[in-house]
């Protein structure tokens, strides 16, 4: 393009493909660190470039519990931007300031989008429950779990304009969804799945 057609580098916008993590699916796991490593490879060998994304579907998975796709979008961006992220189409007020995610929340989504552990679905649906139960009282919760819902209480709080945003060009006020019907093919993704499902 730039060679034969003439176009300038920076006019030429790569809008890398951004697809729901925290599934259930393995397959599905590596869908987040995949875009970042995608972003960082354009900036590095297609100089002047630009790159964007649609960030809602990332956290597709997790529809109705806003504080954990909150969560999941700020720290998606956080490390995009780092790698080059140009823009990106978000709701802004489905963002959070990075240094004020809860610790625990922080954690466990970056464990998710960095395929970092392979329980990490897993410990990410335990805490987005004690969440739904801190907002609704709707789900399972016990003694056990104090101290969880204590800190999912505190990861209710405090949404505001994100330093994520802000460090964003362009950001459209809309979100996106992928429609992708998931087929349970062994015992425990149908498990993951069935628990996903009861926090919509």
């Amino acid at each position: 393009m730039t060679e034969k057609a003439g176009y300038s580098p920076t006019d030429i916008i790569f809008d890398v493909n951004v697809l729901p993590v925290g599934t259930g699916i393995p397959e599905h796991s590596r869908y987040g660190i995949d875009f970042i490593e995608a972003v960082r490879w354009i900036k590095e060998n297609l100089p002047g470039c630009r790159t964007s994304g649609g960030i809602s579907n990332l956290s597709f998975a997790f529809r109705g519990n806003n504080a954990v796709r909150e969560a999941m979008h700020t720290v998606f961006l956080y490390h995009a931007i780092k790698a080059g992220l140009d823009m990106g189409i978000v709701n802004p007020g489905m963002l959070k300031v990075y240094d004020e995610i809860d610790p625990e929340l922080l954690r466990r989504v970056e464990d998710v989008i960095l395929d970092s552990d392979p329980d990490a679905t897993e410990r990410l649906i335990d805490f987005a429950q004690e969440i739904m139960y801190a907002e609704t009282g709707i789900g399972e919760s016990g003694p056990e779990r104090t101290e969880a819902s204590g800190r999912a209480d505190r990861s209710l709080s405090g949404v505001e304009g994100s330093g994520a945003e802000r460090s964003l060009s362009g950001v459209e006020g809309r979100s996106e969804a992928v429609g992708t019907t998931y087929t349970p093919e062994v015992d425990r993704k149908e498990s993951v799945e069935e628990r996903i499902k009861g926090l919509w």
